[in-house]
């Protein structure tokens, strides 16, 4: 088991050798993750094992770990995201190519032949984050009950409807 991670690597090459990655990396060393949190403090644990399936189609295996403060949606405020993925890609160079992966797999799209072994821990991260994340309502800044309060008018208080003329018009030449 290696702890170093290459720079830049073929994939299919890794897999052909099996190599097999264990390491921590700083969350402000994630340049895209970065702008996505309230603080880069902290680190992602992850492993990433290249190999082949039982029918020799290469594979990347991997998991990620890490604690990530994001912004809720509802107050605000900064809060914790725990995230435990699990991902497993097979390296494909086209479209047509993805398509014919077995469910079990994504896609690991390949423009060239070397790819960032460190993106594939960010990108899961990343994907790891809700469009929009929100404390559960019992420890939320926000107590919805009073806005839900606030914002429902008082049956006295209800305007009438614009259309309430249109209806009395049509009464009127119904008769």
């Amino acid at each position: 088991m290696l702890s170093q991670l290459p720079e830049q690597a073929d994939p299919r090459r890794l897999c052909e050798q099996g190599k097999r990655y264990e390491g921590r990396v700083a969350l402000q060393d994630l340049a895209r993750l970065a702008p996505l949190l309230t603080s880069t403090e902290g680190e992602a644990a992850f492993t990433l094992a290249f190999d082949h399936d039982e029918t020799n189609r290469p594979r990347v295996r991997g998991t990620v770990r890490a604690e990530l403060q994001v912004c809720c949606q509802r107050c605000l405020q900064s809060m914790p995201l725990a995230v435990d993925a699990a991902f497993q890609l097979s390296p494909v160079t086209g479209l047509g190519e993805a398509e014919r992966l077995p469910a079990e797999y994504e896609p690991l799209l390949l423009d060239e032949r070397l790819l960032r072994p460190m993106d594939l821990v960010e990108d899961e991260l990343i994907l790891a984050i809700p469009p929009a994340p929100r404390h559960a309502a019992a420890d939320c800044g926000v107590d919805l009950a009073d806005y839900r309060q606030e914002s429902a008018p008082e049956a006295s208080q209800r305007k009438e409807s614009p259309f309430a003329a249109l209806r009395a018009l049509k009464r009127d030449s119904d008769d």
